[in-house]
C-alpha cells in the first residue's frame, strides 16, 4: 500500500475514481452521492467530437457551482494533448473546485511541461492561488510506460500517474487476460517510476467486465499487492468494492499496532531485532509498512470518506 502523504495539493486518500461523461449533466450530478471517493468529469472519450464545446459548458458550470463543496474530489479528463481542444479544456474548467486535471494518453515529457505552463496562467486568470491544480498523467501505450520515469517527473503538479490496460494491450497488440500477465511489465514500471519520483502510488486501470464483481475484486487486491493504490471505475456499482479493497481491514490495522508497538518496545529496549510473540522476525522494511497500513487507515477515518 503507497503513502497518500505524498502528492500534490494535499489531496486525501482517494481509492475510487469514478468517470461520467461531461455532456450529461443529470447524471454528473448523480455521480457526486454514489460514494466515490473522486469523480472524473470527461470530456475525452465518453463525449462525441460533436459534443465537445457544449460538455465543455456543462463541466464548466457545475464545477462553479461546488465552490465550497469537499467531497469527492473533482477532476476533469481534458482531450489528448496532442489535440489542441486540450488547451480550450483547461482555459474553460480552471476554479476552485477543480482538485485535478486527468490527461489521456501521455508519452511526452516536453508536452507536459507545456501543459503545466497552460494550468499555471489559467489560475491566474481564474484569480486561483498558483499550484491549486494538479495533474494525473495516463499512461496508455508503449512509449508511455518507457518514459514513465521521465514523466513522474516532468512537473512538480503531478500528483500520480493512472494507467490505461486496455488501450495498452491494443497498442502492443495483446489480449487482456484474467491474470493480467500482458500489463506486468507496464504496471511495475509505473509502480517504480511514482515511488521513484515521490508521488503517490499510480491508480489503477478501470475494470471494462461490468457484471463481474467477483473479477473486479480480484484484478483490484491484485493490482494492490502490486502498489497501485486507488482504481478509475466507470459504473457506480463498482465503487464499494474498490473502496473496500483499499481500505485496510480491521484485521490489518490490528496486525500493524501489533508490529508497530512491538517495534516501539524494541527500541525503547536498545534491541536492534524485533521478535513477536507468534515467532515471527520482523524487520525495518515491515515496519515501514505496518506504519503506512495505520496512517492511511487514520487519513480514511479522518477525511470520512463517502459522499459529499
Amino acid at each position: 500500500m503507497p503513502s497518500q502523504e505524498q502528492g500534490f495539493g494535499q489531496l486525501p486518500a482517494i481509492r475510487s475514481w469514478l468517470y461520467a461523461p461531461g455532456n450529461n449533466a443529470r447524471l454528473l450530478d448523480r455521480v457526486m452521492h454514489v460514494g466515490a471517493d473522486a469523480v472524473i468529469f470527461d470530456l475525452e472519450d465518453s463525449v462525441p467530437l460533436t459534443e465537445k464545446s457544449s460538455a465543455r459548458r456543462v463541466v464548466a458550470e457545475l464545477l462553479h457551482q461546488r465552490v465550497m463543496a469537499r467531497r469527492p474530489v473533482v477532476a476533469v479528463r481534458i482531450n489528448s494533448l496532442q489535440r489542441e481542444m486540450s488547451e480550450e479544456d483547461v482555459r474553460a474548467v480552471a476554479c476552485p473546485a477543480l482538485k485535478a486535471l486527468r490527461v489521456p494518453k501521455v508519452e511526452d515529457p516536453e508536452q507536459v511541461r507545456g501543459l503545466a505552463e497552460l494550468v499555471a496562467k489559467a489560475e491566474t486568470d481564474a484569480g486561483m492561488e498558483q499550484g491549486s491544480i494538479g495533474i494525473v498523467l495516463g499512461i496508455e501505450s508503449a512509449s508511455g510506460v518507457e518514459n514513465a520515469a521521465e514523466l513522474a517527473v516532468s512537473s512538480r503538479r503531478i500528483i500520480t500517474l493512472s494507467f490505461g490496460a486496455a488501450d495498452f494491450a491494443a497498442d502492443i497488440g495483446a489480449s487482456v487476460g484474467d491474470d493480467q500477465a500482458e500489463t506486468l511489465y507496464a504496471r511495475s514500471r509505473i509502480v517504480t517510476a511514482c515511488r521513484r519520483a515521490g508521488l503517490r502510488s499510480p491508480i489503477d486501470s478501470a475494470y471494462t467486465r461490468l457484471g463481474d464483481d467477483a473479477g473486479l475484486e480480484r484484478s483490484t487486491r491484485a493490482g494492490r499487492a502490486l502498489g497501485f493504490f486507488g482504481r478509475s471505475c466507470i459504473h457506480p456499482r463498482q465503487v464499494p468494492i474498490v473502496n473496500e479493497v483499499f481500505t485496510p481491514s480491521s484485521a490489518e490495522v490490528e496486525a500493524a499496532r501489533v508490529i508497530v508497538h512491538a517495534a516501539a518496545e524494541a527500541e525503547q529496549a536498545g534491541r536492534g531485532a524485533i521478535r513477536l510473540e507468534d515467532g515471527r522476525f520482523v524487520d525495518a522494511a515491515i515496519v515501514r509498512r505496518a506504519e503506512l497500513v495505520l496512517r492511511t487507515a487514520a487519513a480514511l477515518a479522518s477525511e470520512s470518506v463517502g459522499v459529499g
